[in-house]
């Protein structure tokens, strides 16, 4: 049993309590947007777990949600980072794009088929190799938009935290989204030329553990700096 999917949907989980209690406190759209994404990353993740074979294997509704989830949750990673960045009226536009890509990627893959011999082909090797070759059981009518969201979000993500980073080097934990947002992506490279089906859920656990320490440093960036003005204004005569 691969276990490494387990550690992740923790992870996920607590960033996931993390994030939305800084949502509650200061209400910053993006908050929410990274709230649903982490919520997505752990259910996903959870999928993943649920699907070794000596649980629930290789189930047609367990695919199913990992897959229309994987994507929007980087696509919402890609949003949030837009109205950091970017006027609202930019960011809106690029959510909306996420939105719709995203719903439409969720309506058809619910309904189309899934080639479920395809499938159960897949798992029957490591179960690291078996979530790159599972998604030939949806056709490309599905997976064209998954592609897109990929893209475009996880382009967004790791660019616009580099685009930050440069701008204001004390914003150090940028570093951390950058690695966070490549971990995965790496992962399933290396999984390949080294031919070691563990690195993928590895990579995908520390590129989890890299967004949380991201966001644990910028927490700590942004209260130090909200107290620092609130110093400076209380010293004013």
């Amino acid at each position: 049993m691969n276990i490494y999917p387990l550690f992740t949907t923790i992870v996920a989980g607590v960033f996931t309590l993390a994030l939305f209690k800084q949502y509650q406190e200061r209400k910053k759209l993006h908050q929410l947007l990274w709230t649903l994404a982490m919520l997505f990353y752990a259910v996903a993740a959870l999928m993943e777990f649920l699907m070794n074979g000596d649980l629930f294997g290789p189930t047609v509704w367990a695919f199913k949600v990992y897959y229309v989830l994987s994507a929007p949750l980087v696509g919402m990673l890609g949003a949030g980072v837009m109205y950091l960045l970017v006027d609202k009226r930019k960011a809106d536009i690029f959510t909306g794009v996420i939105g719709l890509l995203s719903l439409v990627l969720l309506v058809t893959g619910i309904i189309h088929p899934i080639d479920q011999a395809t499938l159960v082909d897949a798992f029957n090797g490591p179960l690291g190799e078996a979530f790159h070759e599972a998604i030939h059981a949806y056709s490309m009518d599905v997976r064209r938009y998954a592609i897109v969201i990929n893209i475009i979000g996880g382009t967004t993500l790791i660019l616009g935290a580099v685009y930050s980073f440069i701008r204001d080097r004390r914003r150090t934990y940028n570093v951390f989204f950058v690695i966070g947002g490549l971990l995965p992506a790496l992962g399933g490279t290396l999984m390949g030329i080294f031919g070691d089906p563990n690195l993928f859920f590895e990579f995908e656990l520390l590129g989890t553990i890299f967004l949380y320490a991201g966001f644990v440093y910028s927490d700590r960036f942004i209260k130090d700096r909200e107290e620092k003005v609130a110093k400076l204004l209380s010293t004013d005569p």
